[in-house]
């Protein structure tokens, strides 16, 4: 593919680095037809695969304050999300496994342990839900790390079974009861010494992501997440870096992207 380009960013913060991708979308996304899943029948401008990396996720004031999470737009722009909406979107969709009754997953299901029912299951030939108690893997990277020491590659956590592909097949009614996989799929971490001193370092993997209302969110939500990990640890916040094939901005999106760069 001649014109296949992959991009890659590199930013000293949340703000910094989503400016940085917003503007690379615009410029090299490849637009095409949704065909299906969310707004099925619009148009999105989406990288063909971008990766990149914040250097400092979560930053401190000298007095030890850490600076706010939220993205920044100019005046008359709309914001993709908040501070507040950051904490709880921490809060409730990173560290609490409880869903709600209309609720498939979350990815704290997986994070921090919970309930799925795998759609699909073929049991004795017969398709039916089976319902998993899933593990605390955060628990289990952070007591790891601990026990055998800080220089090892094991602690990835996954989200989502093989078997979550099987939810598109489900019938449904409505857009709500419309079955999905999860969008993030991979959080990894790994331990970097430097200078004397342990960095807890995040890599996360979207199969798909909004990046002009999600990103922000997502990103501040999974830098939170980081530091938790870190304090448990003992050790500093490092970089967190991203990847995905399907990082988009939707076609309604398009105006209030471009606001943000300023074209």
């Amino acid at each position: 593919m001649k014109g296949f380009r992959p991009v890659q960013v590199v930013g000293k913060n949340l703000d910094e680095t989503w400016f940085e991708l917003l503007k690379q979308l615009y410029h090299y996304g490849r637009r095409y037809k949704i065909d299906a899943g969310s707004f099925a029948g619009a148009e999105r401008l989406e990288f063909d695969f971008v990766s990149g990396t914040i250097l400092e996720p979560i930053q401190y004031t000298e007095g030890g304050v850490r600076l706010p999470l939220a993205v920044t737009v100019p005046q008359g722009i709309p914001a993709p999300t908040t501070d507040e909406a950051i904490e709880n979107y921490f809060v409730e969709y990173l560290m609490n496994g409880e869903l709600n009754p209309n609720e498939h997953y979350r990815y704290s299901t997986w994070l921090r342990g919970g309930k799925y029912a795998i759609p699909n299951f073929a049991l004795n030939g017969i398709k039916q839900e089976a319902l998993v108690i899933v593990p605390d893997q955060v628990q289990w990277c952070i007591d790891h790390y601990k026990r055998v020491g800080f220089g090892n590659n094991h602690c990835c956590m996954a989200v989502g079974y093989p078997e979550s592909n099987f939810a598109y097949d489900k019938k449904y009614s409505n857009e709500m009861e419309r079955g999905t996989s999860p969008c993030l799929r991979i959080v990894d971490t790994k331990i970097v010494k430097e200078e004397g001193a342990n960095y807890l370092c995040m890599n996360v993997y979207f199969r798909s992501w909004d990046c002009y209302g999600g990103w922000p969110e997502n990103m501040g939500g999974l830098a939170l997440l980081q530091e938790y990990m870190a304090k448990e640890l003992g050790v500093r916040v490092g970089t967190l870096s991203f990847a995905s094939k399907g990082l988009h901005a939707y076609d309604f999106q398009i105006d209030a992207l471009k606001g943000r760069i300023g074209v």
